[in-house]
C-alpha cells in the first residue's frame, strides 16, 4: 500500500511539472493513468524534477541528485518513447522534457508498439483531449500553438516575399532536410474504430533538427527534400491541411489534417473555437461569374468554412483559415485565395513562440 501511494504521489509531481510548460498538461484521472502507462518509477521521478527547458545533463544532475552515469542510462530509455528530447548544437548535447501535446502524446502514435495497451492509450488520449480544462489549456485565447500553412500553387505569381512563412513548401526547402512519419492522430483514431480514408502511413513531417531527432530514435524516416514537397502535392490532391508551428521560422512539423480526427483542427470542427489555429494571411473569396455551383469547395473543406447557399458557395470568413484546398479543388477557378486586410504575424521562431505562450498563461 505504501509503495502504491509513493508512485501515485510521484505521478502528482509529474504532472505538475508537466503542468509548467508553455502547452501544460492540467489535473485529470485520465492523464493519470497515461503517465502510469508510459513512464516507469525512476522515469517518472526524473521527470517530476526536470529542469525547465533546454537543459545540460549536468543541470538535470544538480536538480534529480542522480549521477551521471544512471542519469544518461534513464534518458537514453526516456528518449527512445519520446519523453526527453535531445538536441546538439557544437558538439553539447542538451535536454527537453517533452510536453504531453504537442509532445509525448503525439510520440506514442508515432510508432506501432507490442509493449503499449495502444487501443487503452487511445481511448484514455480521446477522453482526456475532451475535458474542459484541456481544451481551456491547448486553446487558451491569445497565441495559438499551431498555425496553418497555405498551399502556395493558389497563390499568385507575384506576391509579397513578407508572406512566405504562410507556405509550406517554403519550410521544407529553407530546412534542407527533414523526416516522414505516420499521422498520430489518425492513427491514434484508427485504435478507436473512428479513423478517416485519409492516409497514415509516412504523411506527416518533421524537419531541420527536430527531425534528426525522429530519426535517430526510430519514429519517422530520413526524407530528402524532393520526398517532401512530393508528399506535400500529394495532401494536396487528397485536400489535407498544412498545419505546423505558429512561427515565421523553421517549423518543427508539417502535419497534414483532417477535420475529423487531427487534433488541432478539432477545435474548430468540434469545439467551435474560432481561435484553435492562427489562420494564413490568406482567405477564400469567390468570383460568382465564374463559379458553375458545382459544390466541391463545401465538400472539399475540412472545418465546414465554405457552404452552399442556394447556387453558390459562401465563405464564413470568422472560420475559413486561409488553407486553398477550396481554391486548389476548384475546377473553374472562382474560388480564390486574396490577402487578408488584417495582417496576421506570428512569432519569428519556436524560442519566441514558448516565451510568449508562458508569459500569457502566467509561468514566465
Amino acid at each position: 500500500m505504501g509503495h502504491l501511494a509513493k508512485k501515485e504521489e510521484i505521478l502528482r509531481q509529474l504532472q505538475k511539472r508537466l503542468h509548467q510548460n508553455p502547452v501544460g498538461l492540467p489535473e485529470h484521472s485520465s492523464v493519470y493513468e497515461i503517465l502510469s502507462i508510459l513512464f516507469d518509477e525512476r522515469e517518472a521521478q526524473v521527470g517530476a524534477k526536470f529542469p525547465i527547458g533546454l537543459v545540460s545533463l549536468e543541470e538535470i544532475e544538480k536538480a534529480t541528485g542522480l549521477e551521471a552515469n544512471e542519469l544518461e542510462e534513464i534518458l537514453k530509455g526516456m528518449m527512445k518513447k519520446g519523453l526527453v528530447v535531445s538536441s546538439t548544437k557544437e558538439g553539447k548535447v542538451r535536454y527537453v522534457l517533452s510536453p504531453g501535446l504537442t509532445g509525448f502524446f503525439e510520440f506514442t502514435f508515432m510508432r506501432t508498439s507490442e509493449a503499449l495497451p495502444m487501443k487503452r492509450l487511445a481511448e484514455l488520449m480521446a477522453i482526456y483531449k475532451n475535458t474542459p480544462e484541456f481544451v481551456q489549456e491547448f486553446f487558451s485565447p491569445g497565441t495559438t500553438r499551431g498555425k496553418a500553412y497555405v498551399y502556395n500553387s493558389v497563390l499568385p505569381k507575384v506576391r509579397s516575399e513578407i508572406l512566405r512563412f504562410d507556405e509550406a513548401a517554403e519550410h521544407i526547402k529553407k530546412a534542407g532536410r527533414g523526416s516522414l512519419g505516420k499521422c498520430y492522430c489518425r492513427h491514434e483514431a484508427w485504435h478507436l474504430g473512428k479513423n478517416c480514408s485519409a492516409p497514415i502511413e509516412e504523411i506527416c513531417m518533421s524537419l531541420g533538427n527536430a527531425s534528426d531527432f525522429l530519426v535517430e530514435q526510430g519514429f519517422a524516416r530520413r526524407a530528402s527534400v524532393e520526398e517532401l514537397l512530393e508528399t506535400l502535392k500529394k495532401a494536396e490532391d487528397l485536400g489535407l491541411v498544412h498545419i505546423g508551428d505558429n512561427v515565421q521560422e523553421q517549423t518543427t512539423f508539417i502535419c497534414n489534417c483532417c477535420g475529423c480526427c487531427c487534433g488541432f483542427l478539432q477545435g474548430i470542427t468540434q469545439f467551435q473555437l474560432k481561435h484553435a489555429i492562427t489562420t494564413t494571411n490568406y482567405i477564400a473569396s469567390v468570383e460568382r461569374e465564374e463559379c458553375n455551383g458545382c459544390g466541391i469547395c463545401a465538400d472539399r473543406c475540412q472545418i465546414k468554412a465554405v457552404k452552399m447557399m442556394g447556387d453558390y458557395p459562401e465563405v464564413n470568413r470568422e472560420f475559413c483559415i486561409g488553407c486553398g484546398i477550396c481554391a486548389y479543388h476548384c475546377p473553374t477557378g472562382a474560388m480564390r485565395m486574396v490577402e487578408r486586410e488584417k495582417r496576421v504575424i506570428p512569432p519569428k521562431t519556436y524560442k519566441e513562440l514558448m516565451i510568449r505562450l508562458m508569459k500569457e498563461k502566467g509561468r514566465g
